[in-house]
């Protein structure tokens, strides 16, 4: 707990080290104030010995002098008093002479008093030795001692003072020790709390700066910091938003590995290709991981740094496929690879279209050339002189001539339609109206080639918002290609209402389509087997004209046809509010 806090540690540095000084200066004070007593001690010692030493060798009474002397020894608390002369009469005098150093000694013998300070195991004493000098004798001593016990309680006072000294300076210094210590860790607290907040992604945070000295220096650099961070996360994220919209709205696949293969980004479009050929390759969805067709090209651009393309095909689709290295920020150390997978099928099928429209329109236009060159060098030459022969050629040039003119008018009116530059005029109009004067065209028709036309529509009339002319286009390119494509049998043009919606049906019994042509029989220049067809074939046009008539409409147009047994287009169109009104209430 105290290692993770900043307070506990100011506060216990400052008390530890108040303690310290406290007790260093309590033991020199202690040294100090024994030092000072025993000096002082000494220095009344010394003052009652020369006094005593003045009265013992004065001229006075010996019974006098030693009452004195008492009574001056009495003036100092347990005070022990010792002399004699000469001082060999006295054993411990003696001893104690002879315990004295040189220096001692010497000054013993000069008449300065000595001072000593005998300490041993159960004696702790100060003791004076004076010479006394007696002119009929030999020297004399005089000892004064006194035990240092008497001085003990002065220094349990001075110690207990010293102890109150150092406990109330503890004290204190913790109360001081506290308010310093906070007061310097409040800010340092406050930033590691905007800190931990920052750190969970709140970039808002700031610390209260109220000093203007280092700390408060620091608090102003955190809270610049922190505006500079929160404003560059700010951008970072919002780069980071922009980006992941513009990945996620891109068509093609994007994907970023690193160095060992694996994805670190990829938008919606990359992850269901990458899910789609882990599937096919190891049955189970991997997206962490690229394929092993993608492993390959990986290999190659981590081993050549360079950037690589190639076009493959998964599962029906046409990909292109471009791989190039990532660097670091130096711009020289590879960090993975961009791949961007992009589906061009539909790109390579227009252009196959595109070289299948030349192709088809070429040879469209080449056959009615070439017979319309040779009839007209024919008629140059005067190769025959019947009128009959003549007339005949001029009919078949002009025959294709037209030919070629509904070939050219068709291409337009498909690339106006398709480009949406086509004008329709659209207006209300009744749709049986129309359907029955586009099936009395075909009445003759029928009888000629000997075909029952049956014709089923409404009795009222069914309104619908539309171009008449356009949808009569449509019609009537249906019933000529289901006369044209049935030899025997029947035909049928019905219409019905369900639903809002009015179907137009165009049935025959004719040769029908392969079932592998009917994807394409909306394409531009399909054709029927002309070995099936009663007579000359048309464009190719016709249902992709009608296909693009009936978007128009907001409608479609459906086929349903099995080879041998006949064909139906329907043709699928919405019908106005009233129709659809007039039409429920007859059911009910």
């Amino acid at each position: 707990m105290i290692r993770n806090s900043v307070v506990a540690k100011l506060w216990l540095t400052i008390v530890g080290m108040v303690f310290v000084i406290q007790a260093l200066l309590s033991v020199l004070l202690q040294q100090v104030f024994n030092k000072y007593i025993v000096e002082r001690e000494i220095e009344t010692l010394t003052q009652l010995a020369t006094s005593i030493q003045s009265v013992l060798t004065s001229n006075s009474n010996r019974n006098v002098k030693e009452r004195v002397a008492s009574d001056i020894a009495h003036n100092v608390e347990r005070a022990d008093i010792k002399y004699a002369i000469p001082y060999t009469q006295n054993p411990m005098l003696l001893q104690a002479y002879r315990s004295l150093t040189p220096s001692q000694e010497s000054q013993f013998n000069a008449g300065e008093p000595v001072a000593v300070h005998r300490m041993g195991n159960r004696s702790n004493e100060l003791a004076v030795y004076v010479k006394l000098v007696d002119p009929g004798s030999l020297p004399g001593m005089l000892v004064v001692t006194q035990q240092m016990s008497v001085l003990d309680e002065p220094a349990h006072e001075m110690r207990n003072l010293v102890v109150f000294d150092t406990v109330l300076g503890v004290i204190l210094a913790t109360g001081f020790a506290f308010v310093i210590s906070n007061n310097l860790s409040r800010p340092l607290l406050q930033m590691n709390r905007a800190a931990e907040q920052m750190a969970r992604g709140h970039y808002r945070q700031r610390v209260k700066v109220v000093t203007n000295d280092e700390v408060g220096r620091l608090g102003q650099t955190f809270n610049a910091l922190a505006e500079e961070l929160s404003t560059t996360i700010e951008q970072l994220s919002m780069e980071r938003e922009g980006l992941q919209r513009i990945l996620s709205s891109l068509e093609d696949g994007v994907v970023a590995t690193d160095m060992l293969g694996h994805v670190v980004l990829a938008n919606p479009p990359a992850r269901r290709r990458l899910r789609m050929l882990s599937v096919a390759e190891q049955g189970v969805v991997n997206e962490q991981l690229l394929p092993d067709r993608l492993m390959k090209l990986f290999v190659r651009v981590t081993q050549e740094q360079e950037p690589v393309f190639r076009e493959d095909t998964w599962e029906g689709r046409t990909m292109a496929i471009t791989m190039l290295p990532l660097y670091e920020a130096d711009a020289s150390t590879m960090r993975g690879t961009l791949c961007v997978l992009r589906d061009v099928t539909e790109e390579r099928r227009l252009d196959r279209l595109r070289k299948d429209f030349i192709a088809n329109v070429s040879h469209e236009l080449r056959t009615p050339l070439s017979m319309m060159q040779g009839y007209t060098e024919a008629l140059l030459d005067d190769i025959s002189d019947d009128p009959a022969m003549r007339q005949e050629l001029t009919e078949i040039i002009h025959d294709e001539t037209l030919r070629m003119k509904r070939l050219v008018n068709d291409l337009l009116n498909l690339a106006q339609l398709e480009s949406g530059q086509f004008q329709m005029n659209i207006h209300r109009i009744d749709l049986v109206q129309l359907i029955r004067r586009t099936a009395r065209k075909f009445q003759a028709l029928a009888s000629e080639y000997g075909l029952a036309f049956r014709l089923s529509t409404q009795d009222e009339p069914v309104w619908i918002e539309a171009d008449e002319d356009r949808l009569e286009q449509v019609f009537t390119n249906l019933l000529d290609n289901a006369f044209r494509h049935t030899a025997e049998g029947a035909i049928s043009f019905v219409s019905d209402i369900r639903n809002g919606y009015a179907y137009i049906r165009v049935s025959d019994t004719g040769a029908g389509i392969p079932e592998e042509d009917l994807p394409y029989i909306f394409e531009r220049f399909y054709k029927a087997d002309k070995a099936r067809t009663r007579s000359r074939s048309g464009t190719g046009l016709g249902l992709a004209i009608a296909r693009q008539i009936v978007f128009e409409h907001q409608g479609d147009i459906l086929v349903e046809s099995r080879f041998g047994e006949g064909t139906t287009f329907t043709v699928v169109l919405p019908i106005s509010n009233d129709s659809e009104q007039r039409q429920s209430d007859r059911w009910e």
